[in-house]
């Protein structure tokens, strides 16, 4: 291809057919009309919050609109679900577990009006399925979420049988929805409701400390988790659990990476304008927090 620099649009055009591009056409920063430079210290800025950042935070450390940030971060968390390695099924010892997440309710502010606060909320709530593989050398090494409605048996054993090698060692609590495992896995139970460790030393606490993370992203950095992009936040907190030990310089290019590499789709635009895909603003969403 016989092409030129355009030194003024910082682009590059073909000689032939006199088509412009940019580092960043085709792929998922196709339509960003913000510079490279301000997309790397993005990229930095981001790799340097182990909890996540809320897109007001965001929006201060660029210099830039609110809605520039929030749909930037946006691209990366898509970025992260649509890149997620594709780790060979699970072998070893695998901790599964699950967390609701649930609307936060406003109670009224009479003390007698406040008959129902110990009562279930009827409102939408869902479910994270987390898997993690134990490391030889301690602490995690592979991260699989999936989200469901709730945490039952089909959800579990189809996670379960999609992920995880036949006759692996699987951990989780004593919730019934995991009694299925028995049949294809070695299942391990702990009984939380006696001891967080049993006396063989058997524990979920690799996974919990997952949905520990997300929980200090929910309540102090993002605050509220639209139902429809919650899949998106889980599995932006799996990646930064298996990345907790590399370097910033790591994590800011690998994310980099992933959104250049992946290729940008006209008919089916993701995350574009100021508030990212119309599709998913059109169907609204249930504002979400974390609950135990």
């Amino acid at each position: 291809m016989d092409l030129y620099y355009l030194g003024t649009r910082e682009q590059w055009r073909c000689k032939g057919c006199g088509h412009t591009f940019s580092i960043t056409s085709g792929t998922w920063l196709a339509s960003t009309k913000l510079p490279l430079r301000t997309i790397l210290i993005a990229m930095v800025t981001l790799a340097n919050a182990v909890k996540g950042m809320s897109a007001l935070q965001l929006m201060r450390q660029l210099g830039v609109q609110y809605k520039t940030a929030y749909v930037l971060y946006l691209k990366l968390r898509d970025a992260l679900w649509q890149t997620r390695d594709p780790f060979p099924a699970m072998t070893g010892q695998v901790e599964m577990d699950g967390a609701y997440m649930t609307p936060s309710k406003r109670f009224p502010n009479k003390v007698e009006d406040r008959q129902e606060k110990t009562a279930t909320s009827k409102r939408p709530k869902q479910c994270i399925l987390a898997m993690r593989k134990r490391s030889p050398h301690g602490g995690g090494q592979e991260t699989r979420v999936k989200v469901v409605t709730e945490e039952n048996s089909e959800d579990i054993l189809e996670f379960a049988m999609d992920n995880i090698a036949g006759g692996t060692e699987v951990i989780t609590d004593e919730h019934s929805g995991y009694t299925d495992l028995k049949a294809y896995f070695k299942h391990t139970r702990v009984n939380h409701s006696i001891h967080f460790m049993g006396p063989a030393g058997e524990n979920t606490n690799i996974v919990e400390s997952l949905f520990s993370r997300l929980r200090r992203c929910v309540w102090g950095q993002v605050h509220q988790i639209s139902a429809k992009k919650l899949y998106l936040y889980a599995n932006e907190i799996a990646y930064r659990e298996d990345a907790r030990k590399w370097d910033n310089r790591r994590i800011a290019f690998d994310m980099l990476a992933r959104m250049l590499t992946l290729e940008d789709d006209e008919r089916k635009p993701r995350f574009r304008g100021y508030w990212g895909d119309y599709r998913i603003r059109k169907g609204g969403g249930v504002s979400l927090g974390v609950a135990a």
